[in-house]
């Protein structure tokens, strides 16, 4: 696997590249700053960026956006502020995964596998609170719901209507894969275990009306259907892409 890091931290990024690459994994570039890590994804093609999204000057969201629209690499996000509003922001952006920096190692590894593989991944720990800030309460259900892209949305509600994954598929216009894709996306975000937990989930909370009206012609910058859309560039002349060594971006 190839890795790009950024944190602004030098040293956790100096530790977690000798720690992946004991493991064998080729870590390409290490960063310090969102802007370098955008150009270092773009020069180095990594199969996921492991950034922080949380930095001194500011957030690093446009980043995931940016990284996501522009290559095909995946963002799997490691940060310690992992509440709800940065989460769904990330997820928003177009990042697989989100991971807090409390985890330990092996989780992390994990994740990435797993983002790799096309799964999500979102931390349980920023599940928000049941009621509104107005102090209204809420149905539980939604909470999940503030964590679908749009094209997800849009497998929610064909799920709802009783689709089969091939006429999730046929519905939406995407590949089988794709559609299988959104469709294990939404049972992880929403925290259940089948398409029946899934609609009934939709039906207690009474939002199919709602998840029909956003998804209608979305195309979100996410990137959900970006390998339908994005492919890698080939090297001038044809042959490998050389690789350089990995290199900090200061």
């Amino acid at each position: 696997m190839r890795i790009l890091l950024c944190d602004h931290h030098r040293l956790l990024v100096e530790a977690l590249a000798a720690a992946l690459r004991q493991i064998g994994h080729d870590v390409v570039a290490m960063t310090t700053l969102p802007e370098e890590a955008f150009d270092a994804a773009v020069e180095q093609d990594p199969d996921v960026c492991l950034l922080d999204v949380v930095f001194p000057g500011g957030h690093g969201i446009d980043t995931v956006a940016r990284i996501r629209a522009t290559t095909r690499s995946k963002v799997l996000v490691l940060s310690a502020q992992c509440d709800d509003d940065v989460v769904c922001s990330a997820l928003a952006a177009g990042a697989q995964g989100f991971v807090g920096k409390n985890q330990g190692f092996d989780y992390l590894v994990r994740s990435l596998d797993e983002v790799c593989a096309g799964k999500t991944i979102v931390p349980v720990e920023t599940a928000p609170s049941p009621v509104r800030r107005s102090g209204r309460p809420r149905h539980p259900e939604l909470v999940g719901l503030r964590f679908l892209t749009g094209r997800e949305r849009e497998a929610l509600h064909l799920i709802a209507e009783g689709e089969s994954t091939k006429e999730i598929a046929q519905s939406m216009h995407v590949a089988y894969s794709t559609a299988r894709t959104h469709v294990q996306n939404v049972l992880t975000k929403l925290g259940v275990r089948s398409r029946l937990q899934a609609a009934a989930l939709v039906a207690r909370a009474g939002v199919a009306e709602q998840l029909d009206d956003r998804a209608v012609g979305s195309e979100e910058s996410s990137g959900s259907d970006s390998n339908n859309y994005r492919r890698r560039a080939p090297a001038k002349g044809g042959g490998t892409v050389a690789r350089p060594t990995p290199h900090w971006h200061a």
